[in-house]
Parts: structure tokens; sequence; C-alpha cells
């Protein structure tokens, strides 16, 4: 009774440890990635150079793999590196969507959103920022709220939704306050700066004013690829505001901060406004055809009329005529983008984020109530399990108190038969035993013969078996596959569902219908009956990809998930697992 009670005690702890994991998703131990993790603020150069010395296929769980791969999108974005494939983020996005760490889930869409503005698909980086920004609030990172409020309000801004950039803005310098980010905070009112600039000249003063303090903090901090951004918007300002100086000060800082100074397009086209505004004409068509060499329709709308007002100053009407019909074509080409732009693909992010995030809330509310119901039913079976225990042992005492009884009665009833019986029962007994060994031994020693030449059959028929695999035209086939995708990454060759069936058939055969019954036992699928197969023919695990067509990492999945549901060790071999079933 007392084992029984610890059992049931050691089973309550099991469900109550499982159910723990189960409400918890698990989190990366991973040391390699926790350490580049550590690094991705101060030092993300080493950061990316350690996960660059990982491979992806080598983690044994999800969270490994979903973890590697948001932590290299991140390095990468951080360490300015074009990022144009979204499957790595795309696989960590999936991941964490399922689990229930908002914070990663955050961070996953943010970075998505990242790579696809990498990628110039502004509409699919807008929904997936509009569907992290709400998941960031939640888990109360306001840092990473407001760089998602920055990337939000930029695609508001170029597609023209001003109002929208500048209320977001607004949001983003509130929280770039709260949490003491001079660079953050510079760039919230430079943007707002830059906004109020293209409301008209009665915004002027507040332009300056946002431009100029966020021109200050920034020269303090030393970034200078803001600082220029900044001192762009300065120089367009005092451009509108006829002075030039000014104007051409800025510009030429803007021209001089930029890293690459050979294909700064935007930046000579401001000098070379700026040129112009300060009458400096030479100058300003030199920058203003420099300008030019930008595939932006907007630029090379601006350039080409500064570049008309200059030919008509310089009494070339006719030049300026051609050059003003240029400016007209580019201005109609980038009105129908944008408008194609907002009018369809803006709209519909806007629309998905929202379903999206209706998805999420659903599912996160779904997983919810199913802990819930796990934990119930659970409860409720631990109890009656505890009733039905209890009502058994009151039950096995009455029936023991009944036989007590009625084993006094039959000894008394019998303890005069059983003193006059008990030499001849004795002398059978005696005779029976000895035939029962001459017996037992005679069947021992058969039964050890027997289970020898058994063993050898089996071994033999094994080898035979094998021997017949490797020389089958099966097994030829399944080697020209494997030969056709290393060599050209395809092959004409395919095995049909006969050959599979055929192939199972033989190996069965070859371990004495094991495979059968781990099948049955353990309800494997098609793709893990062939994949067990497959392993104990032989074949490397690298070759399986194409003979499945089953990426690698997708098999070392599915092996790890059958190798967990039988209890065997993920570094346990099928043949192992077969051996100790027999």
């Amino acid at each position: 009774m007392a084992d029984t009670m610890k059992n049931n005690i050691a089973l309550i702890i099991l469900l109550i440890a499982f159910l723990s994991v189960a409400c918890n998703e698990r989190q990366s131990n991973n040391r390699q990635l926790i350490l580049a993790d550590s690094f991705m603020q101060s030092r993300p150069d080493s950061a990316l150079c350690i996960l660059q010395g990982i491979s992806m296929d080598k983690f044994a769980t999800q969270a490994d793999s979903a973890y590697y791969a948001l932590l290299l999108t991140q390095a990468r974005d951080k360490n300015y590196v074009v990022q144009t494939d979204d499957s790595l983020i795309r696989y960590a996005v999936a991941y964490y969507d399922k689990t229930n760490d908002v914070r990663m889930q955050a961070k996953a869409h943010y970075y998505w959103g990242c790579v696809y503005r990498d990628m110039n698909r502004q509409a699919e980086a807008f929904r997936e920022f509009l569907i992290a920004a709400p998941l960031t609030e939640k888990a109360k990172e306001k840092r990473q709220l407001g760089l998602v409020y920055n990337n939000i309000g930029f695609i508001y801004n170029i597609q023209g939704f001003n109002e929208k950039a500048d209320s977001i803005y607004q949001l983003m310098e509130v929280i770039a306050q709260e949490v003491k980010d001079t660079a953050l905070w510079s760039e919230a009112l430079s943007k707002q700066g830059s906004i109020a600039l293209t409301k008209g000249k009665e915004y002027f003063p507040i332009a300056e004013q946002k431009l100029s303090d966020a021109f200050e903090a920034v020269n303090r901090v030393g970034n200078n690829g803001l600082k220029a951004n900044i001192s762009a918007s300065l120089s367009n300002l005092y451009s509108r505001m006829d002075e030039g100086e000014k104007a051409l000060y800025y510009a030429k800082l803007n021209l001089a901060l930029r890293r690459d100074t050979a294909r700064a397009y935007h930046a000579f086209l401001i000098l070379g406004d700026a040129y112009y505004k300060c009458e400096q004409y030479d100058s300003a068509i030199f920058y203003l055809n420099k300008s030019l060499m930008s595939k932006d329709y907007g630029r090379k709308a601006g350039a080409y009329m500064r570049l008309a007002d200059i030919a008509m100053i310089q009494g070339n009407a006719a030049l300026s005529v051609e050059l003003e019909r240029n400016s007209s074509a580019y201005k109609d080409s980038l009105y129908k983008f944008r408008r194609s732009v907002v009018a369809h693909e803006m709209i519909e992010a806007e629309t998905d984020a929202h379903t999206m995030l209706q998805k999420l809330h659903y599912k996160g509310r779904l997983n919810m109530y199913l802990y819930a119901f796990i934990l119930i039913t659970a409860m409720i079976i631990i109890v009656t399990l505890f009733l039905y225990k209890r009502y058994r042992r009151k039950n096995d005492l009455l029936q023991k108190d009944k036989q007590q009884l009625e084993k006094v009665n039959q000894d008394l009833s019998q303890h005069y038969a059983n003193l006059q019986t008990d030499i001849t029962e004795k002398d059978l007994e005696i005779e029976k035993l000895r035939k029962e060994l001459v017996s037992h031994q005679i069947d021992e020693e058969e039964r050890a013969k027997l289970q020898a030449e058994l063993d050898e059959m089996i071994l033999k028929r094994r080898t035979l078996a094998k021997e017949a695999f490797l020389h089958s035209p099966l097994y030829a086939k399944m080697q020209a596959i494997i030969q056709d995708y290393q060599d050209r990454d395809e092959s004409d060759e395919e095995i049909s569902d006969q050959e599979w069936q055929e192939f199972v058939v033989g190996m069965d055969v070859e371990w004495n219908n094991a495979i059968t019954d781990l099948c049955v036992k353990y309800q494997l699928s098609k793709e893990e009956l062939h994949l067990v197969c497959l392993n104990l023919a032989g074949f490397p695990f690298s070759h399986l990809e194409y003979l499945l067509h089953l990426s690698r990492r997708t098999l070392y999945r599915k092996k790890s998930a059958l190798l967990k549901r039988i209890g065997a060790e993920q570094n346990c071999d099928f043949e192992d697992i077969l051996q100790k079933n027999r």
C-alpha cells in the first residue's frame, strides 16, 4: 500500500511537471546563442561573427533554431547588412507565433519588417511593423517600441501620409524621453521638423526649432548618419527661407558626413539647390547633374526643375522648356506610383496587420483555455484516482477478512483428513517433483538447442536479406537518384508506392518483423516509416533528403520527434531501438 501511494504521488508530480512545461514554452539554453545575444547591443559585429560560425543544422530543438534565426537577422540588421531573403526570419516568426513569449514574438515581427524594408517591399514591411507595435507595447519594451514607431512613421512619410507620420513621431518622441535615448529623440524631432517644413511658411519657425534642437542633441552624441540627415533637412529649410548661406553650410556638412560620397545622390541634389540659392550656378549645375544618376523619380523631378530654372536665368529658354518637360514626366510617374501603392498595398497591409493581430490574440486565448482545461482534467483524474484507490482499499480489507474466516473453517474441517493422507500425499509429491525435474531438464536443453538454431537461422536470413537488397534494382535506383541530386540537384527517377512497400516489407523480414511491431506500437506515419527503414539500410542521413524529398532540417526534426515519442535518447540509433524491443 505504501508503494502504491508513492507511485501515485510520483504520477501526480510528473503530471504537474508536464503541465508546467506545456504552459511555459521552452527557451533556448544554447551558450553560444546567449553569448551572441549579450553582445548584440554593445558589440553587434562580435555577435554577427559568433553567429556566422554556427550551423543551424546542428540544433536539436526548434527553440534553438528559432533563436538562432532571429539573432542572425538582428545582427545583420545592426551591422547594416542588406538582407534580400526572408526565409530565416520567417522561420523564427512561425515558431514564436506559436509560443506565449510576447517579447520574442514582437522582436521577430519587427525584424521581419526590417528584412522587407531591405528588400524594398514597403507594404509588407509596414504590415509587420504594425503587427510588432502592439506586441512590443504589451512586452513593455519601450526602446524597441520607439524603433518600431520610427519605421512606421518613415513609411507613412514616404507614402505621403504626413499627418499620420507626425502623430507617430510624437509618440516616438515621448518614448525617447522616457528611456533617455538621445539618438531616438533627435530622430523624432528631426522627422517632425521635416514634416512641418512641408506645411508651408507659417510652420517654418516650428520646423527650425525642432531641427535645431535635434542637431544640437545629436551633435553631442556623435551620430554622423543622423547628423547628416538633420543637416539635409536644415539645408532644405533654409533654402526655402531664402537663407542661402545657411542652406549651403548645412548642405556641405550633409555631404561630408555621408559614408559613400560617390553615390550620395540626395546630398548632391540638396547641395545643388543650395548653390542655386546662392546664385553659384556652375556649382549648382555640377551637383544637380550628379544627382540625376539616382533612380528615384522625386529626385530626378526636383533636379530637372532646378536645372530648368538655371537655364531660364541664363537665357536658354528652349533648354529650360525641355528640362521642365522632363521634370513633369518624372512627377507624373512618381504620382502614379505612389497613388498605386497607397490605394492598394498600404491599405491592404493595414487590414492584414489587424487580421493577424486578431488571430494571435485568439490563439493566445485558446492556448490559455486549453491549459486551463488540461489542469481541470488533471485534477478530476487525480481526485477520481484517489477515490477509486480508497474504495479498492476498503473492498480489499473486507475481502481479506472474509477469506480469513473461510480459511479458519476450512482448516478445522480438513485437519483430521490431512493427518490421514499426509504420508500418501508426500509420496505423490516426491514422485511428481522427480518427473517434473526430468521433464524440465530435457525441455530446457531442447529449448536452448532450438533457440540457438533459431538465432542462427535469423542471423543467416538477415544477412541474406541485406545482401539481396544491396544487389536489388531498387537499391540501384536509390543510388542513381542520390547521384543525380548531387550532380544536378534534380532527378528524373522516382520511387513508386509499390517500390516503397516492397522495400519496407524486405526490411521488416530482415529485422524479424520488428519494424512492423514498432510501426504498430508508435503509429508511425509513412514518412517516419520510410525514414526508419532507410536509416536501418545504412544510407547516410545526408542522402535521405534526396530520397524522401524533405529538407535535412525537416528530417532532423522528424527523427528527433520520433525518438522523443519512442522514449529514446536523441543520439540513439534505430538499430539499437529494434534490438531492445526484440
